[in-house]
């Protein structure tokens, strides 16, 4: 029957039963990533894993099991721990392999990755960050050599959202307003392609001190961390400065509630989602200041807040 038939108020009500309880939100505005990158992200897509792990940690990655047995110094160029003892094991085959830092191999159908061997001193003393892919999934330049390489043959690794996490870049010293916020990303970037051979810059999106946006690597693949917990799932939002400096301001809260609730419409959560660094790994981030606004559940309402009236 044509609308026109019907009573107005029937009209009034299939409208009201076709409108969605919960809108889609619409993403904050962003600044892209091409405007301020001094070079675009580098790395390649694969089915794979990447964790910093520590002696005695096991990582399992479908079929394979890898366990880190320990790792050595190297005796005549100083205290830095630059090899690993590794023991795999597929089903009833075994064998363990002891691998330079920066070493890559391959066994029963995966490609093995040494990408770093943290020694004292270093930022992540103690940890090995490794890599593991499906060989079927990688380009053969990557998939055949014996070479973890840098930042270039890093993997994009896919994931899917199940936290929303808040960091801080924890800077030296705090963001100034006469600062281009754009300039510490374009450091931060060169820094982990040159320090810890990240594919880009470790968060999906950064905030400046204005509760401006900038898109960090695609939220679509796994960030990265310095610490010992695994980043995947976790949609990682980052304060640009330091946070056990300097505080965050009422625009930066709005920002981070604005983009936090956007995250969790578009990947179906709630605000039980919402944490910090610090909740995931033994860390002070995202700062002193910037903590209490989580710990009091001032962040988690005003999300909810959006989540309700949109």
């Amino acid at each position: 029957m044509p609308l026109s038939f019907l009573p107005r108020v029937v009209i009034a009500l299939l409208t009201v039963a076709a409108t969605p309880l919960h809108p889609t939100l619409v993403q904050p505005p962003i600044i892209a990533h091409a405007r301020w990158q001094a070079t675009a992200p580098l790395g390649h897509g694969a089915d794979a894993v990447r964790r910093n792990v520590r002696a005695g940690d096991t990582l399992t990655f479908k079929s394979l099991q890898l366990v880190v047995l320990g790792t050595s110094r190297n005796a005549t160029d100083g205290p830095l721990a630059d090899s690993v003892r590794l023991a795999l094991a597929q089903g009833s085959s075994r064998e363990t392999r002891s691998m330079h830092e920066g070493g890559a191999f391959n066994w029963a159908g995966f490609h093995v990755a040494v990408v770093a061997v943290y020694g004292p001193g270093e930022l992540g003393a103690g940890l090995v960050a490794l890599e593991i892919a499906t060989q079927s999934s990688l380009p053969p330049s990557v998939a055949t050599s014996d070479s973890a390489g840098g930042a270039s043959m890093r993997l994009r690794i896919p994931h899917t959202i199940t936290h929303v996490t808040l960091h801080h870049t924890g800077d030296a010293r705090p963001l100034q307003p006469t600062e281009d916020p754009a300039q510490r990303l374009r450091n931060l970037q060169a820094w982990g392609a040159r320090e810890r051979n990240w594919w880009d810059v470790p968060y999906h999106f950064l905030l400046d001190l204005e509760g401006d946006v900038y898109e960090g690597r695609d939220w679509h693949f796994m960030g990265e961390t310095n610490t010992a917990y695994n980043p995947s799932g976790h949609f990682l939002i980052s304060m640009i400065g330091n946070y056990d400096q300097q505080e965050p301001s009422s625009a930066q809260l709005a920002a981070i509630a604005d983009l936090m609730a956007w995250a969790i419409r578009e990947n179906g959560l709630t605000v039980d989602a919402i944490g910090g660094h610090y909740h995931y790994a033994s860390t002070g981030c995202p700062g002193k200041y910037l903590r209490p606004y989580l710990e009091d559940g001032t962040i988690k309402r005003m999300v909810q807040e959006r989540l309700t009236r949109r």
